[in-house]
């Protein structure tokens, strides 16, 4: 059964050899059409460069071509500080362009070894905070932590074990004594949600921290995406630009109606796992990455039929009708049963619907149809600009593009502009505020300062170093 499709765009895949892909054609099924991939590229002498699986040192590469004639590049355009180190109309096709910067950008906010260890400060502080009050208490690290997928603004995620379990009046408690301490700041008790937390920031780095109370699906989940990552390296840049992407649009936060973590990974991993390229070896996920953003996008925004389909990643993958599925993982929120609702398996517990409180999923829907149409139309238009025969341009008058900085639809363009300018394909749809710039300079401050190296007996580093994690 499929449930969900692709469109085509041309030169937009990069094979594994010099053989043309055999794209399938387009047949419509009961539930929907399957993915329809974009054609193939003849490029495939120009590498992806792509960090290593647990980091490399992060440094500006260096392009070995870059010609000092041409002028020396002018940095990235505001908001894009990924960019400024590569030379990226050089390459040969706008699609590796895209896959190329893509991978800058999961580069850049990957975590650094300090940011990773200014959180484990973090975990024992509040480990050594939490044994104070209950000294038979268990504290455990789990999520996005565990498996480095998260975000240099994510939640650090904590979960209290204890024999005889905790109840509404230990969360209040415990809200109080984080005060007292001293190491917390906006403590708020979320006590009616379906998983009852304290959420706060840590008061000298301002990390976001939850701690949930005697929950281990958490952990198993964790596990399991461990796993995951280990099998299909793809997974991690993919969950890193959905999550982000998520995350500043205001659509992380499955309280709120969001898509949690969990089921982000989920999504993604059914999305590689249904593609048949990928199923026939035709294409290198990774370095494809660009393309499959996009087919993500427009398969989540655009062609997933949600009212009558859901998604199972266990045993390779599937798709399965609603009608099928047991009544508690269509109900939802009271009264929303006919809202547009995900349906996604939990692939540790088979009964549990990790997607069931993504009550917001028709502007989730929209903003994945928003970033596709964003993607699509700024690899056209840099293919036109850079590929495009002069004798097809139809006007010589120089428009300039205040969004990617470029010279638009112009016959004289110079190469020099081409080669000195910085133009992002996906400023569209991702970018780094100033408030995270800020939060990660803090980091490394406190982390040169040597806060927590002192609070704990710790030897002080005086220098950085600029591994991811």
């Amino acid at each position: 059964m499929a449930a969900a499709g692709t469109g085509s765009n041309p030169d937009m895949e990069i094979e594994n050899d010099n053989k043309p892909i055999n794209h399938p054609k387009k047949n419509e099924f009961d539930l929907g059409a399957d993915f329809i991939a974009f054609e193939d590229s003849d490029d495939e002498d120009e590498p992806i460069n792509h960090p290593k699986k647990n980091g490399g040192k992060r440094r500006r590469p260096v392009d070995e071509d870059e010609d000092p004639d041409e002028g020396p590049m002018t940095g990235p355009p505001p908001g894009c500080p990924w960019m400024g180190h590569r030379n990226y109309s050089k390459m040969a096709s706008v699609p590796i362009m895209l896959t190329q910067e893509l991978w800058d950008f999961v580069d850049y906010i990957s975590p650094t070894k300090e940011e990773h260890q200014i959180r484990e400060y973090v975990v024992r502080l509040v480990r050594k905070t939490v044994k104070d009050l209950w000294s038979n208490a268990d504290v455990v690290v789990f999520g996005s932590f565990d498996t480095m997928l998260y975000l240099p603004t994510s939640d650090l995620d904590i979960v209290l074990l204890r024999d005889g379990g905790f109840n509404k009046l230990d969360l209040n408690r415990l809200a109080s004594h984080l005060r007292r301490s001293g190491i917390a700041n906006e403590v708020t008790v979320i006590s009616k949600a379906k998983v009852p937390l304290v959420k706060f920031k840590e008061s000298i780095t301002g990390i976001p921290v939850d701690i949930s109370f005697n929950l281990t699906n958490g952990i198993d989940s964790g596990q399991v995406i461990s796993t995951y990552i280990n099998e299909i390296p793809a997974l991690r840049p993919l969950t890193m630009l959905v999550k982000y992407f998520l995350m500043i649009k205001n659509h992380n936060e499955v309280y709120k109606g969001g898509i949690g973590s969990y089921t982000t990974v989920i999504m993604i991993l059914s999305f590689l796992q249904m593609h048949p390229q990928i199923q026939v070896g035709n294409i290198d996920p990774m370095d494809n990455l660009g393309v499959l953003l996009i087919e993500f996008f427009e398969l989540y925004g655009l062609c997933f039929n949600y009212t009558r389909v859901g998604l199972t990643v266990r045993d390779n993958g599937s798709y399965f009708e609603k009608k099928d599925m047991p009544t508690n993982h269509r109900s939802g929120r009271s009264g929303q049963a006919q809202k547009l609702l995900l349906s996604c398996i939990d692939p540790n517990d088979p009964t549990n619907d990790t997607a069931k409180g993504s009550y917001s999923l028709q502007k989730i829907r929209e903003v994945f149809a928003g970033a596709y149409g964003a993607l699509t139309q700024a690899v056209q238009n840099r293919d036109r600009e850079l590929f495009m025969d002069d004798k097809r341009v139809s006007s010589s008058h120089v428009q300039f593009d205040d969004r990617n900085r470029v010279a638009a639809d112009s016959k004289q363009k110079s190469s020099g502009l081409h080669r000195s300018t910085q133009v992002s394909l996906i400023k569209e749809v991702y970018q780094v505020p100033m408030h995270i710039i800020r939060h990660r300079q803090k980091i490394a401050k406190v982390f040169l300062d040597g806060t927590y190296q002192v609070m704990f007996g710790d030897p002080i580093v005086h220098s950085l170093d600029l591994k991811t994690v």
